[in-house]
């Protein structure tokens, strides 16, 4: 059976002698017990777990296994999950998947804050964008705040929106540490393949970012343009988008986010965790960036 599990942390006290099981099943595997009075912490919860006299909610606890609704009281929850479940695709989380020891690039606060910027600035071409798809606008947010916040949020009080989009150039993998696996490795691969003029002309917007954050020239081609940062293998079959400069333009940005998102859709249709995960690419990697991008999910749904 496959079991809606709904992110929503909180906690409750144990009211009876409670099970813990492998499963929201009372048939799953017996894992220990819990004695009444004991506090009990959770991090999602399933609204279509085994039906015990009529209540078919079970938590989950920070160790991935389940407890049954009615064995508990004083429930206290975020409102952040019943937000979201209200929406096509809403931020379930896979079996085994939770939002424990994440390694965020910006806090609670910042995310807030960041979101509320990209609200002001450009919720209304984000809400356009998003119409007619499955995808929150939070989700964008989300995304940004993995992506690009930690860099940006240090500019948004002092400096115009649109030129904020512009310094949106980072990753400069390939050329620090030559970890960058697909093309371009480095600048010089960029260069034998496009020639030095359009090298000289993302090197300088490069340059001029680097000089936001206080530091001086490089002869380096950064791979990451945008918010949301549309990577520079991109290059070979839409090179407009990096020589007309178009990250500059919160349109084109949010066109190139949602238009991949709807191509990872189209494997995982009821699936945002591995949309998104898909989205970033695969493996550990992968599975770490949509953790971050839900624990956002539900930050922006308490907090904005």
């Amino acid at each position: 059976m496959s079991y809606n599990i709904l992110p929503q942390s909180g906690s409750a006290s144990v009211k009876v002698r409670l099970n813990i099981r492998e499963q929201p099943s009372a048939s799953s595997t017996l894992l220990g017990t819990l004695e009444p009075n004991t506090k009990l912490t959770f991090d999602a919860v399933v609204n279509n777990g085994d039906s015990i006299n009529g209540n078919a909610v079970w938590y989950r606890d920070l160790q991935g296994h389940y407890l049954w609704s009615g064995g508990v009281t004083e429930v206290v929850t975020s409102t952040a999950a019943q937000k979201y479940a209200a929406s096509a695709l809403p931020p379930i989380l896979p079996p085994g998947i939770n939002l424990q020891n994440l390694d965020l690039p910006v806090t609670n606060s910042r995310c807030i804050r960041a979101t509320q910027w990209l609200k002001n600035n450009f919720g209304t071409q984000i809400n356009s964008a998003i119409t007619n798809t499955q995808f929150p606008p939070e989700l964008l947010y989300a995304i940004a705040c993995q992506e690009t916040a930690i860099y940006w949020i240090k500019w948004i009080d002092d400096q115009d929106p649109a030129e904020i989009l512009g310094r949106c150039i980072f990753d400069a993998s390939g050329d620090i540490n030559g970890s960058r696996s697909v093309f371009p490795r480095n600048t010089a691969a960029f260069i034998e393949r496009f020639g030095q003029d359009k090298a000289d002309l993302l090197i300088k917007e490069a340059n001029i970012t680097r000089a936001w954050r206080g530091w001086g020239e490089k002869q380096w081609v950064y791979a990451g343009y945008g918010i949301f940062q549309y990577d520079l293998q991109f290059v070979l079959t839409d090179p407009d988008f990096f020589f007309q400069k178009k990250w500059y333009n919160i349109e084109d940005c949010i066109t190139k986010v949602v238009n991949e998102l709807q191509d990872k859709q189209q494997k995982y249709p009821n699936d945002l965790f591995n949309i998104v995960k898909a989205y970033n690419g695969s493996g550990a990697n992968a599975i770490n960036y949509a953790r971050n991008v839900f624990q956002f999910l539900e930050w922006i749904g308490n907090g904005v």
